[in-house]
């Protein structure tokens, strides 16, 4: 079930990201990695959403969504980090390594909490992106084990198939960049598509086209594409280069629709997993106020 509106703006309790109905949805209990086979079976067989916190913390290490039943995926997680001596390969569980690396560092024990959500990719990926947006807005920062966040004192296993085992950094190498800060959650303020929407400084929309793009400075920055007629936002995404990726998009068929497009620029020093943050942060935002995913999001790539 969708979280109701009007609890958005409601002020919340402390850690209320811990509780069994944080943002209106029901939670199991709290079950330890390290829990038997019948306490373990609390977690439900069905598709949803989780969360991941370590014992005697105030914070999430990590939330994410799956198709599977939760119960398999959680317990193939768990699994997966008992009792290693090799980091994780990033597949087929990506938060597997920074788990991973957080609890050969701290010695930390794991626990998971989950939610059933049998909906579709869209609408899982979308809950997704509002329990990260809401987690933001309470903490003030991100789950330690999202948007590519990492151990500062650890390199990441890659996949499987790239066969480059991730593990602790040897005396005297720099910090792996993905421990960097996390930032700050964007103000929520304005209408989604607005000029001054979530704080930001937005373009003028303008028809997404080859000349139009030309407009887009090099860097990295934050877009929305727009249906051309109705001005609503289909998708909002982020990149590195943001004028080389609009260029990519304007060359889809897009279904036979025009489409608008708008950016915001960010500063080049920001990091990707910052940039991830903030567009989630729109994309959550965009959640609290159409209870839908945009129509392209999670159809067309990253």
């Amino acid at each position: 079930m969708a979280p109701d509106p009007d609890q958005l703006t409601a002020e919340l309790p402390k850690w209320e990201y811990f509780s069994e109905n944080w943002a209106t949805l029901p939670w199991t209990p709290w079950i330890p990695f390290s829990a038997d086979k019948k306490e373990f079976r609390q977690i439900p067989k069905e598709p949803g959403l989780y969360r991941i916190r370590a014992a005697g913390r105030d914070e999430l290490m990590y939330i994410g969504e799956t198709k599977r039943a939760l119960h398999q995926r959680l317990q193939d997680l768990r699994m997966e980090l008992r009792g290693r001596n090799l980091m994780p390969w990033s597949d087929p569980h990506a938060e597997a390594p920074a788990l991973c690396a957080w609890q050969d560092a701290d010695a930390c024990e794991y626990e998971c909490s989950a939610t059933p959500l049998d909906a579709s990719l869209s609408s899982r990926r979308i809950m997704e992106s509002y329990l990260l947006y809401r987690y933001r807005q309470e903490s003030g920062g991100s789950p330690a084990c999202n948007f590519g966040r990492f151990h500062p004192r650890y390199r990441k296993s890659t996949t499987r198939k790239e066969h480059l085992r991730g593990g602790k950094l040897a005396e005297g190498q720099k910090d792996n960049p993905a421990a960097g800060a996390s930032q700050s959650p964007l103000t929520a303020t304005g209408t989604p598509g607005a000029p001054g929407w979530m704080g930001l400084v937005w373009s003028p929309h303008a028809i997404l086209a080859p000349e139009t793009l030309k407009t887009v400075p090099a860097g990295p920055g934050l877009y929305l594409l727009l249906d051309a007629v109705s001005d609503e936002i289909c998708m909002i995404g982020q990149s590195g280069q943001c004028a080389g990726r609009l260029q990519e998009l304007s060359e889809k068929a897009w279904e036979g629709r025009e489409l608008k497009f708008s950016f915001s620029c960010v500063e080049r020093t920001v990091l990707p997993h910052q940039l991830r943050e903030r567009e989630n942060d729109l994309r959550g935002n965009y959640f609290g106020e159409f209870r839908k995913a945009p129509e392209f999001q999670f159809r067309h790539g990253p």
